[in-house]
């Protein structure tokens, strides 16, 4: 079946994650024609959210995102600019050719303090194998940051409730 609307996405989505048992939340956002949080892996605390935006017709945006611990931003704060710069290249680098965008939001002393991850496609190849490929791409680009900054730094205590994975 060829999908060409977005009330088509919704369902559609809304079939596959219900078949592999997906905590669905369905957001009311002025700014998507859908709106979904979802936990990615199945029955973990992680979430997941996929967009269907008003302003990008046929577009499904997949997001997900971490926050820099404060244990990590310590010692990004230590490292002279150029060290700091350094670590973000290779990053940089690492991620240069992977289908997963991000955007590092660095504060005004260039301090990263979260992460946000996007995988985007239309609905020409909207598959559920589509689907579940940016779902997964997300989140190893996700696990590669939080292993990135672990193995710089070490691992942060855990001190927020679960549903946060600090990087």
């Amino acid at each position: 079946m060829e999908i060409t609307t977005a009330e088509q996405a919704k369902e559609t989505i809304l079939k596959w994650l219900k078949e592999n048992h997906h905590q669905i939340e369905d957001y009311k956002d002025q700014n998507a024609h859908f709106h979904f949080e979802i936990d990615f892996p199945v029955g973990t605390m992680k979430k997941e959210r996929i967009i269907q935006p008003n302003d990008y017709p046929q577009l499904i945006l997949v997001l997900n995102g971490v926050s820099i611990a404060p244990e990590h931003a310590d010692h990004l704060k230590k490292m002279k600019d150029d060290e700091r710069e350094g670590f973000y290249n290779e990053i940089r680098k690492d991620l240069m050719f992977s289908d997963v965008s991000y955007d590092l939001n660095l504060d005004p002393e260039g301090i990263a303090k979260q992460v946000q991850f996007s995988y985007e496609f239309y609905f020409d190849g909207l598959t559920k194998t589509q689907l579940y490929k940016a779902l997964l791409m997300n989140y190893r680009v996700l696990l590669y940051f939080v292993t990135k900054f672990n193995d710089k730094f070490g691992v942060p205590e855990m001190k927020q409730s679960p549903e946060t994975l600090n990087a």
